[in-house]
């Protein structure tokens, strides 16, 4: 049978981050049934070109369409996967695919049409400021870089690509989860184009390993103030427990709660640091459950979904992908993210449970990845939404034909 031809196109970030690794991930997972190429473009490589030239390269990068022009006419792709084309690719990679007539299925991680930084996130709490209509607010907030002249050149990128047409030309836009397609459409986003099609993971290959009695509360990830840590340490402080929380991660917010823990002799609160992933098993198998508590809308959530294929139900508030992952309770603790004194009372209830009771979740948790978040049932979902998005007129048929 034909193969589909997919050139996944993403912009690297300054920083590696579980974007890019998705975004390779879901190409190799691809290239299971179609022919899949890969064009990242770095935005390091965007800045060592010229910082004074960079703003007018992003907004109308010619090297980047020369680029799309040549493998578009190497490969002939049914369409193009774009996972993100900020802050160095430029909108007129929008526009290019329209002029070459490929459809575009834009997946989308998160929500940077309608929010200059993409997490409708600032100051510590959700931000709506923009989705009025204008990007003022985030200019005036600093909202990108913490800084003036970033947050600038944010929200020239983010008109000059609505006014692209993507908005409305995309064959089609992926939300990774239910309320992330719902914050979409007030960013713009069609509904009628949106497919629903949540993250796939692995880590229910690995061997299960029973969670021990009084077993620890695991978090993994970057130390940032959208992560939602501060409040689960003022929450563990009142606790009369011996367990350990244990924080696995570095990042900008990592002095100020270190810092916070020793100011208020909080006890049993273990920072590790950045631990590889090759490195992690030992801690996930000292762990009783995982705490995800992010305190914006996070629209994928892998971590919520690597936990639970590891056997480890999850801590976290009802926002995001957590509402979808977690809508089991069997999966793991939902709390309400308008009440504080709800953390506190979840962790104690998680701390209270036995361990035979969290490894009669953990297997439910590792069956619920097994059959709804593969890369095997990912693959399938996916392939319907390109036979929709590639139209009668650029079915993979026309391969056979040419070849």
């Amino acid at each position: 049978m034909p193969e589909f031809r997919i050139l996944s196109i993403f912009n690297r970030y300054l920083q590696y981050g579980g974007e890019e690794t998705m975004a390779a991930k879901i190409a190799e997972t691809l290239s299971q049934k179609a022919l899949v190429r890969e064009y990242n473009y770095s935005t390091q490589e965007w800045l060592d070109a010229g910082k004074f030239t960079a703003p007018f390269r992003g907004l109308e990068n010619r090297h980047v369409i020369r680029q799309l022009r040549l493998l578009q006419r190497e490969y002939k792709f049914d369409f193009w996967l774009i996972h993100n084309v900020f802050p160095a690719m430029s909108p007129a990679v929008y526009r290019e695919a329209r002029r070459l007539n490929v459809p575009v299925i834009h997946m989308l991680h998160n929500y940077r049409f309608g929010c200059l930084n993409g997490l409708l996130f600032r100051e510590g709490r959700e931000c709506r400021e923009c989705l009025k209509g204008s990007f003022l607010p985030g200019v005036k907030n600093r909202c990108w870089q913490g800084k003036l002249i970033p947050s600038l050149y944010s929200a020239c990128f983010q008109t000059a690509a609505r006014k692209s047409g993507i908005l409305h030309n995309a064959a089609r836009f992926i939300a990774l989860s239910g309320r992330h397609a719902e914050l979409l459409k007030t960013t713009g986003i069609p509904e009628e184009k949106t497919s629903i099609l949540p993250l796939f993971v692995e880590t229910y290959l690995l061997p299960y390993v029973p969670a021990p009695e009084g077993g620890d509360i695991l978090f993994v990830g970057r130390l940032t103030p959208e992560k939602g840590l501060m409040p689960v340490l003022q929450a563990w402080e009142r606790l009369d427990t011996e367990r350990r929380l244990v924080i696995a991660g570095d990042g900008p917010q990592r002095q100020e709660l270190e810092n916070w823990v020793k100011e208020h002799n909080a006890r049993n609160i273990l920072f590790k640091g950045f631990v590889p992933l090759e490195e992690q098993e030992q801690l996930w198998n000292t762990a009783s459950a995982s705490i995800a508590p992010s305190a914006w809308q996070e629209a994928g959530a892998t971590t919520i979904l690597e936990s639970l294929g590891r056997g480890r139900p999850v801590i976290a508030f009802a926002k995001g992908a957590a509402c979808d992952h977690l809508a089991n309770p069997l999966h793991g603790w939902l709390m309400n993210p308008d009440d504080p004194g709800s953390l506190a009372h979840t962790l104690q209830t998680v701390l209270d449970t036995p361990a035979a009771r969290i490894n009669v979740m953990g297997e439910q948790c590792r069956a619920f990845i097994r059959e709804y978040r593969s890369p095997e049932s990912w693959l399938g979902a996916f392939m319907e939404i390109a036979e929709q998005a590639a139209g009668p007129g650029s079915l993979p048929e026309k391969h056979a034909q040419e070849s």
